[in-house]
């Protein structure tokens, strides 16, 4: 079974580890950015990443956005976000199916 990481802040991050998760919380987030170099060839398979992270580290997320592991999923901190975790999802069931599906579902 594929293991599971997230990094954020760590109001968002700590309860994540309740449900086995490895979490690894940032204070400043530059520390992103050296946590995802530490963690990046622990053969995780699926990796939650906040808002904020995704923005800091976005260039050396995008290395592994086209590989089939570890899937990437941007999610709001807990202190509200911006929607870019659904932007990223409706880019990328875009590309799969030549539609964006999403967006007409909101429109419903």
């Amino acid at each position: 079974m594929s293991k599971v990481a997230i990094i954020g802040d760590k109001t968002s991050v700590l309860g994540f580890t309740a449900l086995g998760l490895d979490a690894y919380p940032v204070v400043d987030m530059k520390e992103a950015r050296d946590i995802w170099l530490r963690i990046k060839d622990r053969d995780y398979g699926v990796l939650f990443v906040t808002e904020p992270v995704y923005l800091e580290i976005k260039d050396l997320l995008a290395e592994v956005a086209e590989e089939l592991k570890p899937a990437m999923v941007v999610i709001p901190p807990t202190t509200g976000g911006v929607g870019l975790g659904l932007q990223r999802l409706r880019r990328i069931v875009e590309k799969a199916v030549g539609v964006d599906i999403l967006a007409k579902e909101e429109e419903e």
